[in-house]
């Protein structure tokens, strides 16, 4: 995927994916010009699926962001994207870089985007919610589990 050209804070790309996310309504907004043009974020497809999509760039030397399309299948269209905040670095990392917008901010924002929200367990240790809005799903995760406040990932699934 592209990396941004230009440095992008994790409360910049935030806002961006949550636009995203608000003017979603089905698995046809999922398309390169619609990700484009609501981020404002260059999106590039993969040379072996045209249906593989999305961004990446640098929020500082030890944390990155992406943005990619998750097609169920190879030459299927894209039903489901997943935006994460990634450690480019092992080891114990201040997530502070990348909290901002917190979990809380991010599910108080999609909460005022319409859509409603339920706690869930992932995996033992993870703390993530489910927020449905008609045929848009959100799966949001916690970095570090309940201790934690900022965002590690979010995957949005649409149906048809």
């Amino acid at each position: 995927m592209t990396t941004a050209t230009h440095p992008v804070s994790a409360e910049d790309i935030g806002r961006r994916v949550l636009k995203l996310i608000g003017s979603l309504r089905s698995a046809g907004d999922l398309s390169p010009e619609r990700i484009q043009q609501e981020t404002g974020l260059h999106v590039e497809r993969s040379p072996d699926d045209r249906n593989v999509y999305g961004f990446s760039g640098d929020i500082d030397d030890q944390w990155s962001y992406n943005l990619v399309t998750t097609p169920d299948r190879e030459g299927a269209p894209p039903r489901s994207l997943r935006f994460s905040f990634d450690a480019d670095a092992h080891g114990d990392i201040d997530p502070a870089p990348i909290c901002r917008p917190t979990f809380t901010e991010y599910a108080r924002a999609l909460t005022e985007l319409g859509f409603q929200g339920e706690p869930m367990r992932a995996f033992p240790g993870s703390d993530a919610w489910h927020f449905n809005r008609g045929d848009i799903n959100v799966m949001a995760y916690r970095r570090g589990g309940e201790q934690g406040d900022c965002l590690s990932k979010l995957i949005v699934s649409a149906s048809e």
